[in-house]
């Protein structure tokens, strides 16, 4: 088999609470005994190698950049021995300087412990506390994995990394060349590279640093891109309640509204495919009204929980380019989804696909009338018709299908009962739902792990496997069902009018800071004129 490698890039503190999440995920799935099948290709995100001491490990081939001050307990090596840098270096040139050791929470401390097969058992308070992504992670990664920019500190509100133009200087300092160097060093290690998933918050300095790194591997290499341009689902200057707060705050929704658009209008040139995701409705001008599923109950101002459902959202759409028997690759999905110059599309998240416990999917799809999920892209309605659809569908048995022939009963007068696998009865209940639409079909028999530390956000009302309980006991949620979707059609140029609309009303006279940092009046212009180019690619004369 093919390995088709993929190189994961994570920028900013939010994407990297998406990404402990997501790495958390794909490690406690492992099976080490051998007695589980397994339908994902864990090598396609993972790299074998060896520490200083000849121990094998099997770490996620990943680079990830974060501020000084935001890792608290996880070591900048990654987590696991490595060689010892002072040992070519001579005695005099390395000035040792003792950091008192960040606390770590008992989730943390467990796992460190010679027994952390209890974890599952345990009851944690990381609701409280978790300070920030590294508080709730499980793997430990290789030694380049994390970078450290140096010239800002995390949470310093008197020096913000807060305008891409700042993350554009750091790119074009040392930071990127060493960067740019650890990324060849990981596709000198493949043999057959799918490309790169780049993961970054675009409402912020990470947004100019993922940019400037996007642009260099478009140009250096002759991969896919897909990117995933994130915004948090809430800010700390959300709700303010003086005259000088809303003040602060408006300057802060203008600066980062101007960030998410002029990423959106770079990704157009570099990317292959980008996906916009925020758990917010709007995303912009405040991400807005939190995404709401039944039967989850999580708290959007909360990262650990926001984080998570994106996470999710993320695991379930890879799993069409990392499925042992679904031969789609990075390439494919970027090809079919970026049609007529089409570069951004939406996601969307169902979860947990909610059947109930004694229920067969043919009832359970002719019945509802509630779309099978919701869109996690900002500003974005998912239409009906006209759209082109890549959907992935994990976690329902066969044995859910339908009713066996001889209790099939009204079932048997359904066009659905002639279908024979989950695969078949999703496309015809697709097909028979969105008109002049092309979909794909991805099914997993898997259903998404919800292990420790995954935040407890589930109704009591689901049984173990997600499914709504007829009234039995209540259990701990312990995996569930999930679909997700990447969707594109004419309705991508609603969001795009809108953000250009609501782009365009901001002085440019305002933006002392973006000026201070170089940003002309003339290439602010170009760079909103090109936005609303590139709108004009999702116009009504797309024809299926």
């Amino acid at each position: 088999m093919s390995t088709r490698e993929i190189l994961t890039l994570q920028f900013g503190q939010y994407s990297n609470y998406v990404g402990a999440h997501f790495w958390n995920i794909q490690e406690l799935s492992f099976d080490y005994t051998g007695t589980v099948k397994t339908e994902c290709n864990h090598d396609i995100l993972y790299r074998e190698g060896r520490t200083a001491t000849g121990e094998v490990t099997y770490t996620p081939r990943l680079l990830l950049v974060d501020l000084k001050g935001s890792l608290k307990t996880l070591p900048a090596c990654g987590g696991l021995e490595e060689q010892n840098v002072e040992e070519n270096l001579p005695w005099n040139a390395v000035e040792k300087i003792e950091q008192p050791e960040p606390n770590k929470n008992e989730y943390l401390k467990d796992i460190d412990s010679e027994n952390p097969s209890n974890i599952e058992n345990k009851q944690y308070n990381l609701d409280q506390e978790v300070d920030t992504w590294t508080d709730y992670l499980y793997p430990r990664f290789h030694s380049r994995t994390v970078n450290i920019v140096k010239e800002y500190q995390s949470g310093n509100e008197n020096e913000s990394f807060d305008i891409n133009l700042s993350g554009r200087q750091i790119w074009k300092s040392d930071f990127g060349e060493s960067f740019a160097d650890n990324i060849r060093k990981y596709v000198e290690e493949c043999d057959s590279m799918q490309g790169f998933q780049v993961n970054f918050d675009c409402t912020d300095g990470f947004a100019g640093l993922a940019l400037g790194c996007i642009e260099h591997i478009s140009d250096e290499y002759t991969k896919s891109i897909l990117a995933y341009p994130i915004i948090a689902s809430h800010f700390s200057d959300n709700n303010p309640s003086t005259e000088e707060e809303r003040e602060k705050s408006t300057l802060k929704d203008s600066m980062r509204l101007i960030n998410i658009a002029q990423s959106i209008e770079e990704l157009s040139q570099y990317a292959t495919l980008f996906v916009p995701l925020c758990m917010g409705e709007k995303g912009w001008r405040k991400p807005g009204n939190p995404r709401l599923f039944d039967y989850v109950n999580y708290k959007p101002e909360l990262y650990y929980h926001s984080s998570a459902l994106i996470a999710s959202a993320l695991d379930t759409l890879s799993q069409k380019y990392r499925h042992k028997n679904n031969f789609y690759t990075m390439s494919d999905i970027c090809t079919d989804m970026t049609g007529y110059g089409r570069k951004m599309a939406c996601a969307s998240l169902g979860i947990p696909l909610a059947l109930n416990e004694s229920e067969y999917l043919i009832d359970y799809l002719n019945k509802t009338t509630k779309p099978l999920y919701k869109s996690i892209t900002p500003s974005c309605k998912i239409a009906t018709d006209k759209l082109f659809q890549l959907i992935t569908v994990r976690g329902i048995p066969e044995t859910y299908l339908k009713a066996p022939l001889k209790e099939a009963k009204e079932q048997m007068n359904l066009p659905a009962y002639r279908c024979n696998n989950i695969r078949e009865m999703f496309e015809l209940y697709f097909q028979a739902n969105n008109f002049l639409s092309a979909t794909n079909v991805t099914v997993c028999e898997k259903a998404l792990e919800l292990k420790t530390p995954f935040p407890s956000i589930f109704s009591n009302n689901l049984n173990k496997y997600g499914f709504v309980r007829d009234g039995s006991q209540a259990e701990k949620v312990e995996s569930c069902p999930v679909i997700a979707g990447y969707h594109n059609g004419n309705f991508m140029a609603d969001m795009l009018e809108k953000l250009h609309r609501d782009v365009s009303r901001i002085k440019f006279a305002k933006l002392h800071k973006f000026q201070q940092e170089g940003l002309e009046y003339a290439d602010y212009k170009e760079s909103l004129d090109r936005l609303s180019e590139f709108k004009d690619n999702y116009e009504d004369d797309f024809e299926l």
